[in-house]
């Protein structure tokens, strides 16, 4: 399994900054605890379904280590030296058939609606393809309509179905056209 994602070039926010896709490695650990205590309440409630203010150190160690053949883990990170600030991450997790991941995405409330959530989804899908993966799911809290916007956008043809305040979405990666 490769995981490092697809060479890319910088990809350019519209105020002319610059973000860098990469893997996600255990040295980020400041940096992503950082943009946890710094998103807004809602962002967070978004991806982990609880109001979270922070995470504890074991669990935020827990998020930085991955299994190679099971996880994979991008984050964009703002080029902007001498500071180092990650903007958004996107993972995948297999599931118990292998040919399956769940998929869970962030981007930082600063940096939102500027096309990082869709660049690091479609990474994530080319780095599936190259896994052997063929479908994506997800869940969604119903509220969370920009996520259920942009999976729409990406895959048209997914499954979904709604269920307590959470949608089910399911896509083949083979349906996804490349960006």
């Amino acid at each position: 399994m490769n995981n490092q994602p697809a060479s890319c070039t910088p990809f350019p926010l519209p105020d002319g900054r610059l973000i860098v896709f990469r893997s996600l490695v255990p040295a980020d650990e400041a940096l992503i605890a950082e943009a946890i205590r710094t998103s807004s309440r809602a962002t967070l409630r978004h991806r982990f379904f609880i109001p979270l203010r922070g995470v504890a150190p074991e669990e935020l160690h827990r998020m930085l280590t991955l299994d190679p053949a099971r996880d994979f883990c991008l984050v964009g990170e703002l080029q902007a030296p001498p500071v180092r600030r990650i903007v958004g991450g996107a993972r995948y997790v297999r599931l118990a058939d292998p040919a399956t991941a769940e998929i869970a995405l962030t981007v930082h409330d600063d940096f939102q609606r500027q096309g990082i959530g869709r660049r690091l989804l479609s990474l994530l899908v080319e780095q599936g393809r190259r896994d052997g993966l063929h479908t994506f799911v997800a869940e969604v809290m119903a509220e969370n309509t920009p996520m259920l916007h942009l999976l729409q956008r990406l895959a048209p043809g997914r499954r979904s179905t709604f269920s307590a305040g959470v949608c089910h979405v399911e896509f083949d990666l083979a349906d996804v056209a490349a960006d």
